[in-house]
């Protein structure tokens, strides 16, 4: 339903890998890479021909963690070779030898990679965002915001408030699109403090909302109306969208408690906005007390923490009367959704289940979410639980509401209204073995700085500049 490039809608005409399956706009495609016609991405393709080799390296991007996705060849060299030798163990492994990828969306995004093409194929030149040891990137000794993994490649929010500040955000850019972070064409991002009034969360459910509406002659939602193919996917990809989005609330609730968010009312031009009432704009007042109270209410965090885990698949028929009673918590939140009617709760459920069951990896859920830090980074303060998996919470939806549309109170951990969020600038720990730190998710995961690829030996902050590190400390 979405293209893996620019994550927009894809229609039949667009054709998957037969290998792996990405599904990317054929215009997308041949932007990139004009041998897509040959049916198979330049990863398979890679695959195919070097399996089994001793220096075969399953593609994946270096610049962030995101699985799977549309990668494009990535290239880059060190400003000197005195230290280096083609073709050594240590070349290989480094990030300037061997044969490696990248999303194609994490070189365009980033100010100081980008794409170029060399015998007819597209290369990600990366050679200003990795370090001069080979092992890390420029940006190493930073978090990710939201994953808090120091690894790969981050972004700045492109806001002139975050830019001036001391600690500006920092992501990457595979996360911050999964986590509904403004995207803009112009390749510039802005976090969740500063997205544009179009790409907050309730603007992205009116965005849906108008699709079905535009459909209806007399635009009223009525369930028994037919639908084209073309409005069924428009929907889909939209609801894929909101749910991916959803996903993320085990990070962003309490950011949305604490700030709120930049939703504008949309003004018709008949309309003037002075002298409507705040109930004709739709405006819904609140403070982060209020907010608090109802990201508790309808179990925000937790519920983003069971869908990235698909938590309702572990046990049967909890994808179904649970799923749907913990999204009619979520869309009864008047400061979060806005002030929606029943027909449009309705909707939403529907098509909110719908892509839950489709399984789609472009929700990156279970199998294809994207890994995170198992540190304080992403623990909570108080019982340092994991705020990313439910742990000892209740699976929200699962118990019946006694009235309403809310079940009843849980006591459970969260980090409202707290400075919850760490300094995104990784500091030295000693001698720790990052080995030794496990993710529950993923095992071992590169979200210390002592594992290699955060650059623990690096003794230069500047790419190619530098630091070097014996080959016997490298490979070790």
């Amino acid at each position: 339903a979405k293209c893996a490039i620019c994550d927009g809608r894809v229609d039949q005409h667009d054709k998957p890998c037969n290998e792996c399956g990405v599904l990317v706009h054929t215009s997308c495609a041949y932007t990139f890479e004009s041998q897509f016609s040959s049916g198979t991405c330049s990863a398979c393709r890679y695959t195919k021909a070097s399996i089994g080799t001793e220096d075969y390296e399953e593609p994946k991007c270096h610049l962030c963690n995101q699985h799977g996705g549309f990668l494009v060849k990535s290239s880059a060299k060190p400003v000197s070779m005195k230290v280096w030798k083609k073709g050594s163990r240590r070349w290989n492994k480094s990030l300037f030898g061997g044969t490696k990828y990248c999303h194609a969306i994490c070189a365009m995004w980033n100010e100081q990679s980008y794409i170029e093409h060399f015998e007819n194929e597209p290369i990600a030149q990366c050679k200003e965002v990795i370090m001069s040891n080979g092992m890390s990137h420029i940006t190493h000794q930073f978090r990710c915001v939201l994953c808090g993994m120091s690894n790969g490649i981050k972004a700045d929010c492109s806001h002139p408030e975050c830019r001036k500040s001391k600690e500006p955000w920092k992501y990457h850019i595979s996360c911050a699109r999964a986590a509904g972070f403004e995207i803009n064409d112009d390749m510039k991002t802005c976090c969740f403090r500063h997205v544009d009034s179009s790409s907050v969360f309730r603007a992205r459910l009116e965005d849906f909302l108008e699709v079905e509406l535009c459909r209806l002659p007399d635009q009223t939602i009525r369930a028994s109306a037919p639908i084209s193919w073309d409005h069924a996917s428009e929907l889909f990809h939209a609801a894929v969208t909101v749910l991916r989005t959803l996903g993320w609330a085990w990070r962003w609730a309490e950011w949305w408690v604490k700030w709120g968010d930049n939703w504008e009312p949309l003004i018709e031009d008949h309309q003037n906005e002075a002298d409507m009432t705040d109930e004709e704009l739709k405006k819904v007042p609140s403070t982060p007390e209020s907010r608090c109270a109802d990201a508790r209410r309808c179990r925000l965090a937790a519920f983003g923490a069971a869908l990235r885990n698909r938590d309702y698949d572990k046990e049967s028929g909890d994808d179904k009367a649970p799923l749907e009673r913990a999204l009619k918590a979520v869309l009864s939140t008047p400061s979060l959704v806005g002030p929606l009617k029943s027909k449009e709760i309705d909707f939403y459920v529907t098509w909110l289940a719908l892509a839950y069951h489709s399984k789609s990896s472009q929700l990156f859920f279970c199998d294809d979410k994207i890994p995170v830090a198992n540190d304080s980074f992403c623990l909570h303060t108080a019982d340092g639980s994991p705020k990313f998996e439910l742990g000892k919470r209740p699976l929200p939806g699962k118990n019946r509401p006694e009235k309403g549309v809310f079940e009843p109170t849980v006591d459970e951990v969260d980090d409202f209204l707290t400075d919850s969020l760490p300094s995104l600038r990784v500091h030295s720990e000693g001698k720790k073995k990052w080995k030794n730190l496990k993710s529950p998710e993923h095992g071992s995961e590169p979200n210390t700085p002592n594992h290699p690829l955060d650059g623990s030996s690096v003794k230069s902050n500047n790419a190619n500049e530098g630091g070097e590190t014996s080959e016997e400390e490298f490979l070790e």
